[in-house]
């Protein structure tokens, strides 16, 4: 039997109390007589109003800053690590990231079983509050499969959904992205619907025409820019800034470069191990200090080399950098290869080095 999430749980307490509070005022106001029905219609839309008013507020909030790509931590048998999870998700929010991204390529979301993919979505959440940008990957093999995830995403209590073009077929066609992101968009309603360009990962990277198209559609707002390609970036800035596009660059690589062009934030993997550099660049970006961000983006470097690309697979690295630090086992879901034994010495000798 599934727990409620906290959001859940505030959702039903205002539905709750408006309810409550309309039955009080009529029988106040209007005593229960149907003379003053208009008085009781009164009330409930004033209290409707105000409900609806703060869902939209929630909406047009404007993303930015660090959003940390959360890793899952998983047990022998690939179920999701709740304490564990909440430990690192605790970690990167303490530090003062600004949001977390949920169930994406670094937190292995489309690897999990439905059930624990299911269980990864509610715990992130429940831990998280409502004072914290989050985003829910919807990323799957077909437009249905995203379709039920995005539905699963809102009924947790997401209001920011992150969809990637599907995979294992993999899209080329300008219209199928098109066909994909528009019936994402109608899933999502009034949602935050964020594209997801990992062309590494999908076999398919979004045209930047396309991702044009759709924010002057009115589909998207934001974009995550994962592809590694500079000039890419470059041109989706420079194109998508009359359709009022924004984009975070995903790449750790062009962190500097990226926020230095305009970038509205970033969202680096690393900083589930060290979210604090990535909280400097961020700043030291926005201020327009070239010196101390590209001194900043050495040390990002040094950790891309050493976490991301210790090993044959670059999820395993940044979590058995984590579990370094006393949080979960450091296993990459099955069948990626994890650490050997060279290789977490290299790790617990960087986090020696930090720690001390």
């Amino acid at each position: 039997m599934k727990t409620k999430s906290s959001r859940q749980i505030v959702d039903f307490c205002a539905i709750k109390f408006y309810h409550t509070t309309c039955f009080n005022v009529e029988n106040r106001i209007c005593g229960g007589s149907k003379e003053f029905s208009g008085y009781s219609f009164a009330c409930h839309k004033m209290i409707e109003c105000s409900i609806n008013g703060r869902r939209a507020e929630m909406m047009q909030i404007k993303l930015k800053g660090v959003i940390v790509p959360v890793i899952t931590p998983v047990d022998d048998r690939d179920r999701v690590d709740e304490p564990a999870f909440r430990q690192v998700i605790r970690y990167v929010l303490d530090a003062g990231v600004d949001g977390m991204f949920v169930g994406g390529s670094a937190g292995e979301g489309p690897l999990l079983t439905a059930d624990q993919w299911d269980r990864m979505i509610e715990t992130a959440i429940d831990e998280a509050g409502e004072d914290t940008y989050l985003l829910g990957g919807a990323i799957d093999t077909s437009t249905e499969r995203v379709l039920g995830k995005i539905r699963q995403l809102k009924g947790a209590g997401y209001h920011n959904i992150v969809v990637a073009p599907t995979f294992y077929t993999s899209i080329k066609a300008p219209d199928e992205h098109l066909r994909l992101f528009g019936a994402a968009k109608e899933a999502c309603g009034d949602s935050e619907l964020i594209a997801y360009n990992i062309p590494s990962c999908t076999g398919s990277e979004i045209a930047v025409a396309t991702m044009c198209e759709m924010a002057k559609r009115g589909w998207i707002r934001y974009c995550k820019e994962s592809s590694g390609n500079l000039d890419y970036f470059r041109r989706l800035l420079e194109q998508g800034k009359e359709a009022g596009l924004k984009a975070f660059m995903g790449d750790e690589a062009g962190i500097s470069e990226g926020l230095l062009m305009g970038a509205c934030g970033v969202v680096p993997v690393c900083a589930n191990y060290e979210p604090e550099t990535f909280i400097k660049a961020y700043k030291a970006g926005i201020q327009g200090n070239r010196d101390e961000i590209r001194q900043l983006q050495q040390r990002i470097d040094y950790l891309r080399q050493r976490l991301p690309l210790a090993g044959a697979c670059w999820i395993a690295g940044v979590k058995y950098a984590v579990a370094s630090l006393g949080i979960g086992s450091g296993k990459p879901v099955s069948p990626l290869q994890p650490l050997d034994d060279r290789q977490k010495a290299q790790i617990n000798e960087l986090t020696a080095a930090r720690l001390r």
